[in-house]
Parts: C-alpha cells; sequence; structure tokens
C-alpha cells in the first residue's frame, strides 16, 4: 500500500497542447487566438527572373525614347531642307523674273520681230552666254568679226554690256532691214545707246551690225 505522504520520484509528463502536434506550416493562430505573422519565402530563380524582366523592360524603354529622339531629329532635318530649298528656289526665282523684267520690259510683253532678237542677244550678253549671242549675228557680220576678236571686246568692255535696258525705240526701216536703237545703263553706271541694223534672211532675223556709244555725248564706243 503506498504512502500518502511519500512524494513521487518523477512526475507523469503533462500532456501535451492539442496545437502543438499540429505541423508548423499548419499553424493558424497562437494560444492567444491571436493570428500568426507568416513570412513567404520567395525562391532565388523567382526573384532572377523578375531582376531579368526588368531590366529588359527598361532597356526597351531606353530603346524606344532613343528611337524617338533619332525621328524628332530626321524630321528636324528634313524639314530644315525643305525650307532651305524653297528658299534658294524662291530666291532664284526672283533673280530670274528681275534679270527678264529688267530686259522684257522696255520691249513689251508681246514683243517679236527684230526687238525680240535684239532682246535675246542682251539676255545672253547678260548671263555671260556668249557663243549663244554671237550666234545670232548675220553670216555676213561673222564673215567680217571673227568670234575670238568679238570675245576679245566683250570681255574688255564687260561692264558696258553687263547693262540694264532703259528704254526702247520703234524699229525704223533703213535699207533692206530695220534698225533699233537701245538705251542702257551699263554695271559701270554709265548710260549707253546701242543702234542695232538687223535683216530677215532664211525666214527669221538676224543682227547684221550694231554700234554702242556712251551717253550723252553720243561717242561711238565700239562696234561689235
Amino acid at each position: 500500500m503506498d504512502d500518502p505522504n511519500r512524494i513521487p520520484d518523477s512526475l507523469p509528463p503533462a500532456p501535451a497542447p492539442e496545437h502543438a502536434s499540429a505541423p508548423e506550416g499548419e499553424r493558424r493562430g497562437s494560444p492567444t487566438g491571436e493570428p500568426n505573422h507568416e513570412y513567404v519565402v520567395v525562391p532565388a530563380a523567382d526573384l532572377q527572373r523578375e531582376n531579368a524582366s526588368a531590366d529588359h523592360a527598361a532597356l526597351e524603354h531606353a530603346e524606344a525614347c532613343a528611337f524617338l529622339r533619332r525621328e524628332q531629329s530626321r524630321r528636324r532635318n528634313f524639314l530644315h531642307n525643305l525650307y532651305l530649298l524653297l528658299s534658294l528656289t524662291l530666291a532664284a526665282f526672283t533673280l530670274t523674273a528681275w534679270i527678264l523684267v529688267r530686259v522684257d520690259t522696255p520691249f513689251g510683253l508681246f514683243s517679236s520681230g527684230p526687238q525680240e532678237i535684239v532682246r535675246a542677244q542682251l539676255v545672253a550678253l547678260d548671263h555671260g552666254e556668249l557663243r549663244p549671242a554671237y550666234d545670232m549675228f548675220s553670216s555676213r557680220y561673222r564673215e567680217q568679226v571673227s568670234f575670238d576678236v568679238w570675245h576679245q571686246v566683250i570681255v574688255t568692255h564687260w561692264r558696258m554690256f553687263h547693262a540694264e535696258v532703259l528704254r526702247t525705240e520703234e524699229p525704223a526701216t533703213s535699207g533692206p532691214g530695220v534698225s533699233l536703237e537701245i538705251y542702257l545703263r551699263g554695271a559701270d553706271d554709265k548710260d549707253y545707246r546701242a543702234r542695232f541694223l538687223l535683216i530677215r534672211t532664211g525666214g527669221r532675223w538676224w543682227i547684221d551690225d550694231v554700234h554702242w556709244a556712251e551717253e550723252p555725248n553720243q561717242r561711238e564706243f565700239s562696234r561689235i
């Protein structure tokens, strides 16, 4: 019979709490009833994929920004070149119109016949087109005055022949042809009078002779 006053050598183990037997991953709360704060462990491979995805997105954004800048630069260059081309075209048109107007106006917009061949030669001289201007002379004149001699006269007195037409006289009959007087102002700011003698052969007009004189003394300056 056991002695009631005897203390046993060891106490039986206390029963384990019900929640202690549950696996660590299945705990849903503390003994006080409060929820546990669980932490999710993300594998390293997933982190690498996320970082790679973020780097790829940043690279695509940078490439898109660079492409946009290139397109904007290309557009600015295109507009600049277009404006430059338009400006040059307008300047060329203005210059051509000025040259034609300063020669055509004294002759009239619809001049024809002997006036037209004189106008054409003056325009050629103003542009420095000496061979076409020389070819407007008649065969008789070209036999008397060679191109080399005529060219030397033009080069020597180029300021006189690079001239602005001020006014023209009406063509007058002169023997088998007509004569025409033109009043001009040269690049040397001197006034000149050119008297053209024209004949019609082979269905067209030719310059058969021409004399230039300096105004106002009417001194004959050159025969070309």
